[in-house]
């Protein structure tokens, strides 16, 4: 009887102490629910803070105290707006110029790579950062310089690919090896630093006394409490608890939005996790403030990363907001088996659906593959057709032409009028006028099956470059150029035993031409081979 009675009270307890950390948790998310819609006044506070400071650059007149706000102003844009913080850290480069001040460089260099890391410009960040020269720096200025080389390369390490990614993740542990060694305890990072260092060795004991020891002596609703209770959050996935995990993270999201602070990510990893857990209606709501803060922050990574997980959780959202509405139709009915067999029901659809999606994708591009290859066919048949029926009646009219220049010959020989008989077989009269008509006949056989091509490549090229034969002619030598090479003939040499001009030339057409196109130098003969025949 005794131990039915303590193995009941030991199960409510057990009950009791979930009941309430899920109502702790409960509270917090409604209380950052409540949070998110009242951002725009506390934006407007921040707001009217940098414009204090602004208004106070214009009645400065001290060099050191304009250094100063300058510094202030970037602070409070370092998390707001990032094109805003990189900004005043250029203003400060003109300042430490202008005063030839080694420190205010240093600090403008130093702030610079810190918004170029966020914004995931690592190699222009390490550039800057190799340029600072550290035994000019201040022992506040080698701990920032410690930390954003370690920033750019760990965060770089995290993208990289290939054999990249370990190279740039050695660096980044040599350099937070460094930082460790020059942080001293009184240091607002020495807590954010030594956890995480232990929270990749794996001694969580130490990470969760330093990072709950800070914590303490921190101000709420600051980007330092911010990035406590944040890693906070973290410590507590790696400890498996994800109850007290979504905790950390809501509270430092609570933090974040209080402070404005745009550059931001407990939210997003909290719609993550909910997302998980099938709170989709959070999930959408967070995750699309945060690609709001992203895109309002202007820092290009920051929105790739969020942009990458948005639309799998709207879909989803989407998705269930389908089934609620289908389900709301049975479930008055019957709630228990017809919500079962609707959700298996709706998952087979689903699936249905996207085989569907996708077997309807690849035959519409294997039809249009389809089309391509008929258009090619018919384009091609065509060609040979035209140039086959004109190639026979040129080899017939040849024939006959050869046979009377002959007969000509032969009689002017018969009459031993040698002078003239030498005069004409060294006259290339014959052969130029049998060039210039063999060239006309390919040209009307090529705009018989290329209509528009004079056109369609004039539009390919700048008004002032453009082509037009002369008076008398159909296609010129640079039309004629083009038109071998959209038949397929894109050998120089080949091209230019056609024309009977020098490879030179031909290489000289084509090299002018691409210089003078509308589209990339690279992408023109492609173009030219696209343009469209008799029947597109």
């Amino acid at each position: 009887m005794i131990s039915k009675t303590f193995s009941l009270i030991c199960g409510l307890l057990i009950v009791s102490t979930a009941f309430g950390t899920s109502s702790k948790l409960d509270s917090l998310l409604k209380e950052l629910d409540r949070t998110i819609p009242a951002e725009k006044q506390l934006m407007s506070t921040k707001e009217k803070r940098i414009n204090r400071l602004k208004q106070l650059l214009h009645s400065s007149t001290s060099v050191e105290a304009k250094f100063n706000i300058y510094g202030q102003i970037f602070d409070e844009y370092e998390v707001y707006i990032c094109d805003s913080a990189y900004h005043y850290a250029q203003l400060i480069s003109e300042l430490a110029d202008q005063h030839n001040n080694k420190h205010w460089a240093n600090e403008s260099k130093l702030q610079t790579a810190s918004i170029l890391t966020i914004s995931g410009m690592y190699p222009e960040a390490v550039d800057i950062l190799r340029s600072v020269g550290k035994g000019q720096l201040s022992s506040d200025q080698l701990t920032d310089y410690y930390t954003n080389f370690y920033h750019a390369y760990n965060e770089w390490g995290e993208y990289a690919e290939y054999g990249y990614r370990q190279q740039y993740k050695v660096l980044g542990r040599a350099y937070q090896d460094s930082l460790l060694a020059v942080l001293q305890p009184g240091h607002r990072s020495y807590a954010f630093e030594h956890a995480w260092r232990a929270i990749e060795n794996g001694d969580y004991e130490r990470a969760n006394s330093l990072l709950f020891q800070r914590l303490s002596a921190t101000e709420p609703n600051t980007r330092d409490y911010s990035i406590l209770t944040s890693m906070i959050g973290i410590l507590f996935w790696y400890l498996d608890d994800i109850h007290r995990h979504k905790e950390y993270l809501a509270i430092s999201a609570i933090s974040d939005i209080n402070a404005s602070v745009m550059e931001n990510t407990s939210l997003r990893s909290l719609a993550n996790v909910l997302f998980g857990e099938g709170d989709l209606s959070r999930a959408n709501a967070y995750i699309k403030k945060s690609l709001n803060d992203a895109n309002f922050y202007n820092a290009r990574l920051r929105s790739i990363q969020i942009s990458k997980l948005y639309p799998i959780i709207e879909n989803a959202y989407q998705l269930e907001r389908q089934q609620r509405q289908r389900e709301l139709q049975t479930l008055l009915a019957v709630i228990s088996v017809l919500s079962v067999l609707l959700a298996v029901t709706v998952v087979y659809i689903i699936i249905q659906f996207r085989k569907l999606a996708e077997a309807r994708k690849q035959t519409l591009l294997a039809n249009e593959q389809l089309k391509d290859n008929n258009r090619s066919l018919t384009e091609a048949n065509h060609i040979k057709e035209e140039y086959l029926g004109r190639f026979l009646n040129l080899c017939s009219t040849y024939i006959e032409k050869m046979e009377t220049h002959h007969r000509r010959l032969y009689k002017t020989a018969k009459e031993g009028n040698l002078a003239t008989l030498t005069e004409k077989l060294k006259s290339n009269t014959f052969i130029e006028e049998e060039l210039a008509e063999f060239y006309q006949n390919f040209d009307h056989a090529f705009l018989k099956i290329f209509p528009r091509f004079i056109e369609q490549f004039n539009a390919l090229l700048h008004r002032e470059d453009q082509v037009m034969p002369k008076q008398g002619e159909i296609l010129n030598a640079e039309l004629r150029t083009f038109a071998l090479i959209r038949l397929g003939i894109t050998d120089s040499q080949r091209i230019a035993e056609f024309l009977r001009y020098s490879i030179t030339t031909i290489y000289n057409y084509r090299s002018k031409f691409r210089n003078k196109a509308t589209v990339p130098r690279e992408q023109f003969e492609a173009a030219v081979m696209k343009i469209s025949s008799f029947d597109t």
